[in-house]
C-alpha cells in the first residue's frame, strides 16, 4: 500500500493511502485529530483487509471464490454461505424486487429469462444459498462496490475515523465527515459506459445491451442502493 501523510494546522493528522482491490484503484483520505500517522495507516490497512475479503466471497471471476463455488454446487443442495455473501445476495434479490427486475444478478445466465432469479432461495435460518436450476451465473460486479462502501463507514467509525473520503475506482465514492463550511456525508455512484463501443451493462428485462456512450450519477446515503439506482437510470435513459 502506497501512503502519505501530513500534520495539518488544526493539530489533526491526514493520510491519504491507495492500493488495488476489486480489479480498480482504491483511494482513502482519513483525517484525525491527536493520532499518529501510523495509526491512520492501520485503519488503512484494515479497509483494505476487508475488501479483499469482499472479493473473495463475491467476484465471480476468481475460479475458487465462494460465489463461484455456490455456483458449481449441484442443483438443489442448500450451501452454507459466509455472512459476507449471505448479506450481499440477500440485498441483491430485495433491490431486484423494489426495481420491478431492472436489477438482476442473474442476467448473464445463458437462456437467462426474467424469471431466473427465481431459482435462487435463501434461508435465512440455516444462512444458506439454494439454486434450483443448472447454470445460474450470480454476478455480483454491479453490486459490490456499493456494499463494500457501505462496510467501510462503520469500520472508519469503530476506528475512530469520522473525516473521511473513499474513492472506488472513482465510480463509487463515499464521503463522511466535516467539509470547510459545511458537513457533506453520503455516497456519489456513477454507471454508465466511457466509450461509444463498450458492451458491459444488460437490461435484465429486455437480455440487450445498453449502447451508447454516457453515464448517470446518483446521490444516496447508501453506496448499494447507489450502485443499483445508478445502473438503473442509465438503462433507463438508454431504452
Amino acid at each position: 500500500m502506497q501512503h502519505q501523510s501530513r500534520q495539518l494546522p488544526d493539530g489533526s493528522t491526514a493520510l491519504y493511502a491507495w492500493f488495488e482491490a476489486m480489479h480498480t484503484r482504491v483511494d482513502l483520505l482519513l483525517r484525525k485529530k491527536d493520532t499518529a500517522p501510523s495509526s491512520l495507516l492501520e485503519t488503512a490497512e484494515a479497509v483494505r483487509a476487508l475488501l479483499l475479503r469482499l472479493e473473495q466471497a463475491g467476484n465471480r471471476f476468481e475460479s475458487d471464490s465462494e460465489i463461484s463455488r455456490l455456483c458449481k454446487a449441484s442443483v438443489g443442495m442448500p450451501v452454507k454461505l459466509s455472512d459476507d455473501l449471505f448479506d450481499m445476495l440477500r440485498l441483491a434479490l430485495h433491490y431486484h424486487s423494489t426495481t420491478g427486475g431492472l436489477f438482476d444478478i442473474t442476467v448473464n445466465t445463458p437462456g437467462h429469462t426474467a424469471d431466473t432469479i427465481s431459482n435462487v432461495e435463501l434461508s435465512e435460518a440455516e444462512r444458506t444459498c439454494t439454486l434450483h436450476r443448472s447454470g445460474i451465473v450470480l454476478d455480483l460486479s454491479g453490486f459490490i462496490k456499493g456494499y463494500a462502501i457501505d462496510r467501510i463507514k462503520p469500520l472508519l467509525t469503530n476506528h475512530g475515523i469520522t473525516d473521511a473520503l473513499v474513492s472506488l475506482g472513482n465510480s463509487s465514492i463515499m464521503a463522511m465527515g466535516d467539509v470547510p463550511g459545511n458537513v457533506k456525508d453520503g455516497c456519489l455512484t456513477t454507471s454508465g459506459n466511457d466509450t461509444a463501443d463498450r458492451r458491459h451493462i444488460i437490461n435484465p428485462l429486455t437480455g440487450e445491451y445498453v449502447c451508447g456512450q454516457g453515464s448517470a450519477q446518483v446521490r444516496t446515503a447508501s453506496g448499494a442502493e447507489g450502485e443499483v439506482m445508478a445502473k438503473i437510470k442509465f438503462i433507463q435513459q438508454n431504452t
